[in-house]
């Protein structure tokens, strides 16, 4: 002890400069002087910094999760908005409301509308008239009405050349304008009649088909699966897991040339690789072992008989298994009003 003293009286009078009262008795302090409650030990230094890492992961997943539903609300609310314009924009196309696009044409009759709308999933309106080039007075409004579409349809084409035809599925909400690229397969994907871009996309015909439908042997037409909204193709997949409706749907296409009614045959998901969209072949029995073969790759079994005179309709959408998955739906014509 009196070593230690002396060293440190040394050490004053070689630093005097440095030396203070509060230095000078940390040196002359003893071990035992000293509180253990004044310690800042390795342990406490790393529970110290594990809570606060704690603290801050916790804070980290709370924004982040927060961002999270934050976006989901977005999301959903711009689905929303964008579903309410598509559906006016359909509705008010569907009521002949739109006369810059109407181009001096009547309107369609709102009535005849509502009852073709009202028409249950697996029916059609025109299921007695198959193989009839004519309706029935019986049918007249119904005929009115398909008359009153095409009449649509071409004064539409004079303000957006693009448009193709029409499509009706009844039982369901698909009932759209029909639009058809000129070169190729994505001018309407992301894009609405007039040009403008929309997620949804169009309801739109293979830019290959030509638009007099009796001169295409597979008339195909696409469009988007937009489940959330339950709008454009997604209804398509109700015949998936409905054997009933599969079983009597017809599918109605308006085109200048006239009406088109198609009986439903076949659905299944395919690769989008899987040639289910051809529509050259080089011979008739091409053609029909096409066409068998769809048939065959149905959910559902159904017997159809193809000729070398036989026209199909396809109708494709995506699936929710990923972009390299299809819906594949065909239907053969059974029905033609001109």
């Amino acid at each position: 002890m009196n070593d230690n003293k002396e060293n440190n009286s040394a050490l004053r009078d070689e630093y005097p400069e440095q030396e203070t009262e509060f230095t000078a008795s940390l040196s002359d302090a003893r071990p035992s002087d000293i509180s253990k409650n004044n310690e800042v030990t390795r342990k406490k230094l790393m529970k110290t910094a594990l809570s606060g890492a704690i603290r801050y992961t916790a804070m980290l997943a709370c924004f982040l999760v927060f961002l999270g539903a934050a976006g989901y609300v977005a999301s959903y609310a711009i689905q929303y908005m964008e579903k309410v314009q598509e559906s006016a924009y359909f509705d008010k196309l569907g009521d002949g409301r739109i006369k810059t696009m109407m181009a001096g044409m009547a309107d369609v009759s709102v009535q005849a509308k509502k009852n073709t709308s009202n028409t249950e999933l697996g029916q059609s309106m025109v299921a007695e008239d198959i193989g009839k080039t004519k309706l029935e007075d019986d049918d007249k409004e119904y005929n009115e009405y398909f008359e009153k579409k095409r009449a649509q349809v071409i004064g539409t084409q004079r303000s957006y050349p693009d448009v193709f035809g029409w499509i009706d599925v009844p039982g369901t909400k698909i009932d759209y304008i029909v639009m058809q690229g000129k070169k190729s397969n994505n001018e309407y994907l992301y894009t609405n009649y007039d040009g403008k871009y929309t997620r949804y996309g169009s309801i739109f015909a293979d830019w290959r088909n030509s638009r007099h439908i009796l001169e295409n042997k597979n008339t195909i037409i696409y469009g988007h699966n937009m489940n959330t909204a339950k709008i454009m193709f997604a209804p398509l997949l109700d015949f998936a897991t409905n054997e009933k409706a599969f079983r009597n749907q017809l599918i109605n296409v308006i085109t200048p040339d006239g009406l088109y009614t198609y009986e439903l045959f076949s659905i299944y998901d395919t690769y989008a690789s899987d040639n289910y969209i051809e529509v050259d072949f080089a011979t008739d029995e091409e053609f029909i072992a096409f066409c068998e073969y769809r048939r065959d790759k149905s959910i559902y079994k159904k017997d159809v008989t193809f000729t070398a005179d036989s026209k199909i309709l396809t109708l494709s959408t995506c699936t929710v298994r990923g972009d390299g998955m299809r819906w594949a739906l065909h239907a053969v014509l059974i029905g033609v009003s001109t």
